[in-house]
């Protein structure tokens, strides 16, 4: 093999092989917006856990009316900010995933991220008094499963906010039939 030839397909297989190699090492690039941002996860209410799971509780009679009650004015308090938290968020979802953004709506999204967690800061406190009333109902086995249930639920919460936007659209290869030819727009191929 003569030496540029040989000189050549190194220089090429070295840059087939860099982007692998990149990752190898931790090496990543990416264009999210939200990155060094945290994801904001909206308080759990150990209520409504209870409530959900009562058979397992053993509740009294009184207790589950103060939960209901505890739940309906939380509710109630939560209702103005998450109707405004919903009217903040965009309508619209990028067709590449976030790595497939214009400049204006990777600026939309972090106005829309910082607007929701200030949102979400504002549902805290009444989220904490209200679980607090709660403890306070319950006797101490009561508690302890009170306690795994709501690690478990703000596992699930922490685990939606974190998917919220990075769903990546899923490609079906059974929508179309077999053998039918499209190109990347979906339309039919020309002549």
């Amino acid at each position: 093999m003569p030496r540029s030839t040989r000189s050549t397909t190194l220089a090429a297989l070295a840059l087939a092989l860099l982007p692998s190699i990149a990752m190898a090492q931790g090496v990543r690039h990416t264009h999210s917006p939200f990155e060094g941002k945290p994801v904001p996860v909206r308080p759990v209410s150990v209520a409504k856990e209870i409530l959900a799971h009562e058979k397992d509780m053993a509740l009294t009679d009184s207790q589950r009316t103060q939960l209901v009650l505890i739940q309906r004015q939380l509710d109630s308090a939560n209702k103005p900010l998450l109707q405004r938290l919903d009217s903040i968020r965009p309508t619209w979802r990028p067709a590449g995933g976030l790595y497939d953004l214009s400049p204006e709506q990777r600026d939309q999204l972090i106005a829309y991220r910082t607007a929701e967690i200030a949102i979400v800061d504002s549902l805290v406190p009444q989220a904490t008094r209200a679980n607090e009333r709660v403890r306070a109902l319950l006797n101490d086995e009561q508690r302890d499963r009170a306690a795994k249930l709501e690690k478990n639920a703000r596992k699930r919460a922490e685990q939606v906010a974190k998917k919220e936007f990075e769903t990546r659209p899923q490609i079906r290869e059974r929508e179309r039939p077999r053998g039918d030819i499209s190109d990347d727009t979906g339309s039919p191929p020309l002549g």
